[in-house]
């Protein structure tokens, strides 16, 4: 009974406080070796074209682009590009909740991970 009660206060308490804003990762510094060498702009354009609605033709496009230009590029590094470059399109769109912008980002991310490896 106990446990009941338990799980029962810890739903209650989760649903009293409100959803955390989405926090997307940053970009990575260019001037490191093994990073993919983009404008603020160019990142902005990639997420635009990830967020279009043609998912899964927009990651290979945006992935044989980058490929093409950064010959060598670890699946890692695009990986982490594309999300990178995503989040804040989602981020942006006042039409999800919180809730489900993380769930629109995590699954572009299991997406890309398919695609990608």
């Amino acid at each position: 009974m106990l446990r009941v009660v338990t799980l029962a206060a810890a739903a209650l308490a989760v649903s009293a406080f409100p959803a955390l804003a989405l926090d997307c990762p940053k970009p990575q510094p260019t001037a490191k070796p093994g990073i993919l060498k983009e404008t603020p702009a160019q990142m902005a354009a990639v997420g635009k074209q990830l967020a279009s609605g043609d998912t899964f033709n927009a990651i290979a496009s945006a992935t044989a682009d980058l490929r093409i230009r950064y010959p060598g590029v670890e699946s890692a590094e695009v990986v982490n590009y594309l999300v990178t470059a995503y989040c804040p399109a989602v981020a942006a769109d006042s039409k999800l909740s919180e809730a489900q912008k993380k769930s629109a980002v995590d699954g572009f991310a299991a997406q890309v991970m398919r695609q990608v490896y």
